[in-house]
Parts: C-alpha cells; structure tokens; sequence
C-alpha cells in the first residue's frame, strides 16, 4: 500500500485509470479521493499550531517528516455539524428518549386506572425512539452493535402495554400492577442502561483520521471521520447525489464500491488542494 500512497500525480508512468481510491466517510457519507494524491494516513495529531486569523474550516498547522502543511476540517469544508456538536446532539437526543419511556410507563399507568384510551405507541419500531433506531443501525454499523442490546427490552417495555389493556379489559387490577411494576423496575431500567452506555460507546465510533494529500507541489491534510477502505470504485450517473455535485467546485461524481453500502462521491484533488493556501 505505501507504494500506491505515495505515488506522485506528476509521474506518468503510473496508469491513473488503474490506481485504488481512497474512501473515507464525514457524517455518514462516503467520499473518495484518487490514491496517487494521497501522501499518507496517520491519527490526527496531538501538537496542531491553531492559524487564528484563517478560516475555521482550518485545524491549523501540522508538521510531518519536517515539512509543514494546513489540516483542513473536512466537516467545516462540506458544512456537516463539528463531531463534538454532533455528539453533543446524540446524547441530548438520548436523554429525552430516556424521557419518553418513563412518561410512557407513567401514561400507561395512568390509562389502566382511570380507563382513559392508551394512544402512545405500541409497537416498538413506530415510538420516537424505535423510528429513530431503525435508520441509525443501518447507518452507523460500528455504534449498532452495541446499542442492539436494547431491542429485547424495549421490545418487551412496548409488549407490556398489550398486555395490561387486556387485563384491564378483564378487570384483574392485581396483574395490571404486577405488569407495571415489571414494565418500571425490570424493562425500563434495562432500556435506560443501554441508552446511558451508548452515549459514552457513541463518541468513541469517531476514528478521526488525517489524509495527506499532495501533488508534489502542495500538500494538505484532511480531517476525516474515518478511513474505509483503499480499493477500486466504479462510477455512476443518475444519483440522487448528483444535486450536490451541482453546488460544490469539490465533486466531480458519484461512485460506488462493492464492499461501502453508500453511494461516494468522488472529490477533485486539485480543487481540494488550492485550499493549502491558507491566506486564499
């Protein structure tokens, strides 16, 4: 791999149409960038000079190997939410579901002894958060692993509710409150343990991943979510991705690749780099 990373835009022995992409992903997109711009990979470094009066889609300065070049928040660049504001948005978003499902308990309860309809979910995939869950899972494969642990719980918390409309219906007060109890003490504590471990497992998903690019002339690093894979893409036309390629000077089209199930779009390296200028 490091002979394809390093190979230089300017020399024309390499056959462009054949070299790998390098694919990586900010705020659950994919994008590619054509191996023989990329420089190298490393972890976003510790010691970065801040540029206070450059834009703040800049980092700042990084030197590597003796050379010195700007890093580029890749979030900031393609206006996507900071990692840090967007898991701050995650958890505030987990703790009002954590909310709703003890005002759900509590309004349950509430229908079984006044014999007020229960018109909140049932079905756990239709409640705020069961909607919610349902597309993150397919989206963010490394966090989902972790949060499935919630499924059985949840599950059981909504089957609950079944089951004390039919004891209510056949007055037995006696099991409504045992059902209650169970739904209170055994099912929503379990549902809130998963929610709480998930905030903290959430922020660790973010495998911040500098990529140099250079064209022998400039270089600059970008500031990724994380890197996928380095292999072939193929091209496609007809994307619904083709919008944003209309309003950024950044894409130059939109690919796919066996192993990433979303569609990449495909970034111009040379546009990219005129950003290394920081005074531009």
């Amino acid at each position: 791999m490091s002979d394809i990373l390093n190979a230089s835009p300017e020399n024309e022995a390499v056959d462009i149409a054949e070299l790998p992409w390098l694919i990586f992903t900010l705020g659950g997109n994919a994008y590619a960038v054509n191996s023989r711009y990329v420089n190298g990979i490393e972890m976003k470094p510790s010691n970065i000079t801040p540029l206070p009066e450059a834009p703040d889609i800049y980092c700042g300065l990084v030197e590597r190997r003796g050379e010195v070049y700007p890093l580029l928040d890749m979030r900031k660049t393609f206006h996507f939410p900071s990692v840090d504001e967007e898991v701050k948005s995650f958890m505030a978003m987990m703790e009002q579901r954590k909310k709703d499902h003890i005002n759900w308990v509590d309004t349950l309860e509430k229908c079984a002894e006044t014999g007020e309809p229960f018109v909140l979910a049932t079905d756990p995939h239709k409640c705020a958060f069961g909607i919610w869950y349902d597309n993150f899972v397919k989206n963010n494969t490394s966090a989902a692993l972790h949060i499935k642990k919630v499924e059985e719980p949840h599950r059981k918390l909504h089957e609950t509710a079944h089951d004390v409309i039919a004891a209510s219906e056949n007055n037995d007060p006696d099991k409504v409150r045992a059902l209650i109890k169970k739904a209170r003490e055994d099912y929503v504590p379990k549902v809130l343990a998963v929610l709480d471990e998930s905030e903290h497992a959430y922020r660790s998903t973010f495998k911040e991943t500098v990529v140099v690019l250079s064209d022998g002339v400039q270089m600059l690093g970008l500031l990724v979510d994380e890197v996928l894979a380095v292999d072939k893409i193929e091209p496609i036309t007809g994307s619904g991705n083709m919008n944003l390629l209309m309003q950024s000077r950044f894409f130059e089209g939109v690919a796919r690749n066996d192993k990433v199930d979303l569609e990449i779009l495909i970034v111009d390296e040379d546009e990219l780099l005129k950003l290394s200028d920081v005074e531009k």
